[in-house]
């Protein structure tokens, strides 16, 4: 599959609500993807943004896909690669260590856990771009759900 988004998001805070609707969305549709993948049963959906808030002010953190990316340095079993430029992360070479998150200077990266083989398997989630809706030439879920628009594509 080749990954080229055409598009990453970018926020302005200034502009956020606080509605949550992002993270919504965002979880929502990786849900949909594990259900796809005959995988929600097992699975604790969290989403790969959130909004922070501090006293007034909200902010949508999120993956910024970084040029020289902490976390693709840190993971001790290469499960964070760079691909055209997205950031990607694959679950089943996580071995839920949370250096990735630790090293992130966004916050964009969450730990999750699940039931595989009776055992309990805990791995980190961060976003992807939406990579597969991009290829189809529709925009990140984050985006499309925003009601004041404070998250932009360029």
């Amino acid at each position: 599959m080749n990954y080229k988004p055409q598009k990453l998001v970018i926020s302005n805070p200034s502009h956020c609500l606080g509605c949550k609707g992002c993270e919504l969305a965002c979880a929502t549709g990786k849900l949909n993807k594990y259900i796809a993948n005959g995988q929600s049963d097992k699975r604790n959906i969290i989403a790969n943004i959130t909004v922070t808030e501090n006293d007034n002010f909200k902010f949508p953190a999120y993956c910024r896909h970084c040029k020289d990316a902490y976390c693709l340095k840190m993971c001790p079993t290469k499960a964070i690669k760079e691909v055209e430029g997205i950031i990607k992360l694959t679950e089943d070479k996580c071995i839920g260590c949370g250096i990735c998150k630790q090293a992130c200077p966004y916050g964009a990266i969450n730990m999750t856990s699940y039931t595989e083989n009776s055992k309990l398997k805990k791995v980190a989630v961060k976003c992807d771009m939406c990579i597969e809706r991009q290829l189809n030439n529709e925009d990140p879920l984050c985006y499309s759900a925003c009601p004041t628009k404070a998250l932009k594509l360029i």
